[in-house]
């Protein structure tokens, strides 16, 4: 029997991405391949996608549930991709996998960074909810964080 992989496992990626010096040159990005359900995490499924917001990464996840319908698992996966502005995928097949990697890249290559500083900024922590819609919605898609965590003094 194979050994099953928690959904917040990756909390040790994000950990780390957390501590990493920041820097507006890198973009952090994380794939987690899971089934979404969750076993022994040391955290909550919304400390760990805390965690990477603030670490101010992106998560693409792609599940591994090759049942043909989606499952509780696959609503947590859509959760974390959603909150940190990556994307989720389900390949009912498991040579669909390649096809969800190559969207990856291609999204990866094709993003723009957009930068701006509100009016009444405040350095103290705290979450702040942002929209960014396109003009032309018929020719454009925005996928972008839903917000970000101001920085602390």
């Amino acid at each position: 029997m194979a050994a099953r992989r928690s959904t917040t496992r990756f909390i040790l990626p994000a950990a780390k991405l957390l501590k990493a010096p920041k820097s507006v040159d890198v973009r952090r990005a994380i794939i987690l391949l899971s089934d979404g359900d969750d076993n022994l995490s040391h955290v909550t499924r919304e400390e760990a996608i805390e965690m990477a917001q603030r670490a101010e990464a992106i998560i693409y996840t792609i599940s591994t549930n090759v049942s043909g319908t989606k499952g509780a698992g696959d609503k947590v996966l859509e959760r974390i991709a959603d909150a940190t502005g990556g994307r989720a995928f389900f390949p009912f097949q498991i040579r669909d996998v390649v096809s969800a990697f190559a969207e990856i890249q291609e999204e990866l290559r094709s993003q723009y960074a957009v930068s701006y500083k509100p009016a009444d900024f405040k350095a103290d922590g705290h979450y702040r909810t942002i929209e960014i819609v396109a003009n032309d919605r018929k020719n454009f898609r925005v996928r972008a964080r839903r917000g970000y965590y101001a920085p602390a003094q």
